[in-house]
């Protein structure tokens, strides 16, 4: 037994260990947060301004934070004719009746809507320690003793509309009686989804809950989800064939929830997620599916700021243009080799002890190309071409040797996007603004059969701090997500009479036919829906993140993404950079390294990997975190972007314990050994163990399969076994063999 290592916890150095934080988003901000608890000397930094700051009524400069937080989940502020350049802000609806009344602050809008379902739980966990501050945008801002946990509110209904019928409005909790689950059984059959086709549905989605992760990961990440939910053999054939009305539900769902194709989207991601959203419904909590109670800045991204101020967190308005590699030094112990310099836009060199790059996808490629140029593996290898390589011609399956080595701007949106199976898609939103009250639902609305993948959410019915004529220049909000930018319209045209898709219109284009696609499916008529039974908006604000090319922002075509969003795709898992998500519970199934002579190969290589396996460490000094790395949510969203975070804060704790260790510390179990009745705990809102590293806890981290019911845990685990040893499922050795096409068993 070897002499125990008495390892110093970072708050008790001197210096503390430095971090730079490059990008503000969910992720940098989450970075931060964790590293400042457990003593890091933490600075963030990103290269835009709180849009507040610029406008004259938002309040005194230095009111707000110096930066912009957030990222996409920030809210987007914005006044009548404030165009900057050819960006979207606030602007008249187009065919408007009536002089709308200007607003005489500032207008909150969002990226689409924020959402913030059970499984958020790494969310919510955060949440739970996040204090409101009193007056979080004043100079004397004191913490009280409630949390931005307090500031959810539950979402009660959601509702569909169905062509051709009434629209439908479900209560977002399971069925409390036989009468009520018939009764909803009854409405499902009305829209033309026959019983048969709802059981075969359900079958499949059980065969799912009874498939072990390690099955998912080598068969479902590359199988599509229609291919799965239609029992799709090797040879190409349905087992099922579905009625055309389900078969069009199917096809469309994965498009509103993540933007993709359903003949290309990773069956693993879409049914993990889609199974997610309905076990929303068995929480019987006020938690189960929430949205804020004002906008996501002042309610949630204000109070966080100050928290993180009070942490000893500082925010410097800068971008990373760089980051450059030490000088090699072989004859240096791996452990105490130099670390990475960042250089900064204004030309400033940092040298921090660790960089945590949680900027998106695109800028990270770009700001590591020197460290690639240097050898790098791991992460940064990884990444060469991630965003700015062509999609492949033939399929996202084509051979890499055999696929093009063109290049583009993942940020032109004439660049990207154009094929399915691209990993990068556009789904962005609009905020329609009504200067009477409407509200569709206290809930979500999903718009069957609109051509563009519309869903919406009305907001401000469930703010503290509603919006009023005189002060706001309208009463009502409806947020809408737009998930499908290329399906043409059935009634915008071109000049040669062909229907045009989202990316082709301008912005005002944009707002109308979102507009009157929603009013057609609200009233079921599709030739001549009837403006007379809904009010107009009298504003509207398109994302900020589409650029148009006009002088003014509603006249331009779009021509820029600076939002391309991640989508997960039929065998696209494994070429995300960097390591598979560690569960410090031990309860997940993770890809460890193989050997002592794997991990020195990497060391070579200047990274540096944990002997449990999970995120990387590049020149002693660099992580990634954001929501284009491997993380068990798998989905782009902030709970993603959250979890990449604790991810690449794990492995700096690691990291650490291994440099003051003396390069000593190879352990491949660091956590204490306890033991689950069920094999796992992540069914609440957070976990009641914590695991303890001699530089502070591990962060909490939520394997998302393993909320699924417990009730199928013993098949899954059966079936891990039957897995490993290339045997199928369980449930196939028990079902007899498909006839043949001569007929013959």
């Amino acid at each position: 037994m070897t002499d125990p290592i008495p390892i110093p916890t970072p708050a008790s150095c001197d210096p503390r260990p430095t971090v730079a934080v490059l990008g503000a988003g969910i992720a940098g901000l989450t970075a931060a947060h964790e590293l400042a608890e457990r003593g890091f000397d933490v600075t963030v930094y990103e290269s835009r301004e709180d849009e507040r700051n610029g406008l004259a009524d938002a309040g005194a400069p230095g009111t707000y934070p110096p930066i912009k937080l957030g990222g996409l989940a920030a809210s987007q502020y914005s006044t009548p004719g404030s165009d900057s350049g050819s960006r979207a802000e606030l602007r008249a609806f187009p065919g408007r009746r009536g002089t709308p009344r200007p607003p005489k602050r500032a207008v909150a809008g969002e990226h689409g809507f924020r959402f913030f379902p059970a499984y958020y739980l790494h969310i919510w966990d955060l949440f739970q320690r996040i204090p409101v501050y009193e007056q979080p945008s004043g100079t004397g801002a004191q913490p009280t003793s409630r949390t931005v946990m307090d500031n959810v509110r539950r979402v009660v209904t959601q509702g569909q509309t169905v062509a051709g019928r009434p629209s439908l409005v479900f209560p977002r909790e399971l069925p409390r009686s036989l009468a009520e689950f018939l009764s909803v059984i009854s409405q499902l059959e009305k829209m033309g989804l026959p019983a048969h086709d709802i059981a075969f549905f359900q079958s499949r989605l059980l065969r799912f809950l009874v498939t072990s992760p390690l099955r998912r990961a080598r068969e479902f990440q590359n199988m599509s989800s229609y291919d799965f939910f239609t029992a799709r053999d090797g040879d190409d054939t349905p087992g099922y064939t579905y009625s055309p009305a389900f078969d069009a539900m199917l096809r469309e769902m994965p498009r509103v929830l993540v933007a993709f194709d359903p003949n290309w989207g990773d069956a693993r991601t879409n049914i993990v997620t889609y199974l997610q959203l309905f076990l929303n419904m068995t929480r019987r909590d006020d938690k189960a599916d929430g949205v804020l109670n004002g906008p996501t800045t002042e309610s949630w991204l204000d109070h966080w700021y100050r928290h993180l101020v009070a942490l000893g967190v500082r925010f410097v308005r800068r971008a990373a243009a760089r980051l450059e590699p030490p000088g090699a030094e072989p004859d240096r112990p791996p452990h105490l080799r130099p670390r990475v310099r960042v250089t900064l836009d204004d030309g400033t060199t940092v040298a921090p002890d660790y960089t945590v790059v949680a900027v998106d996808a695109p800028a990270a490629e770009w700001i590591t190309a020197a460290l690639r140029d240097a050898g790098t593996g791991g992460t940064v290898a990884g990444l060469d071409g991630f965003a700015t390589l062509v999609p492949p011609p033939r399929g996202p399956l084509q051979p890499q040797q055999s696929r093009p080595a063109a290049r583009r701007d993942p940020y032109v949106l004439d660049e990207v996007g154009r094929v399915p199976w691209d990993r990068f898609q556009t789904m962005s939103g609009i905020q329609f603004y009504f200067d009477t009250e409407f509200q569709l639902l206290r809930g979500h609305m999903y718009y069957a059969g609109a051509e563009w993948g519309l869903s919406s959410i009305n907001q401000h019915g469930l703010w503290e701090n509603r919006p009023n004529l005189v002060r706001d220049g309208h009463v009502s909000v409806l947020s809408v997500d737009i998930a499908d930018f290329n399906t043409p319209s059935r009634v915008l045209r071109d000049e040669s009479g062909r229907g045009k898709a989202a990316r082709d219109c301008t912005p005002d284009e944009i707002a109308v036919e979102v507009w009157r696609q929603i009013v057609t499916a609200l009233t079921s008529d599709v030739d001549n829906a009837p403006e007379e039974l809904l009010p107009w908006p009298v504003w509207y604000a398109l994302d900020r993140g589409l650029v148009a090319d006009g002088a003014g922002q509603g006249s331009g075509r779009l021509v820029r993404n600076e939002t391309p969003y991640l989508i997960p795709i039929v065998g696209d898992w494994v070429n995300r950079p960097g390591g598979d998500p560690w569960n410090p519970h031990g309860t997940s199934f993770t890809q460890v390294p193989p050997d002592e002579a794997w991990l020195e190969d990497l060391e070579h290589r200047g990274v540096w990997q944990a002997r449990h396996g999970g995120y990387q460490v590049h020149h002693n000094s660099v992580v990634f975190a954001g929501t284009w790395t491997r993380t068990f949510t798998r989905i782009t969203s902030m709970e993603a972007a959250c979890e990449s975070a604790r991810h690449a804060v794990n492995a700096i704790l690691d990291h650490y314990v291994w440099v003051h260790s003396g390069g000593r510390d190879r352990r491949a179990k660091t956590t204490l050994p306890w033991r689950f009745p069920y094999g796992f705990l992540d069914q609440g809102l957070s976990s009641p163990v914590r695991l303890p590293t001699p530089a502070g806890d591990y962060c909490y981290v939520f394997d998302v399969e393993n909320r699924e019911p417990a009730d199928t845990r013993g098949l899954r685990m059966l079936d891990s076994e039957y897995c490993m040893r290339s045997l199928p499922h369980p449930i196939d050795l028990l079902r007899p063999p498909r006839p043949t096409p001569g007929g013959k068993q």
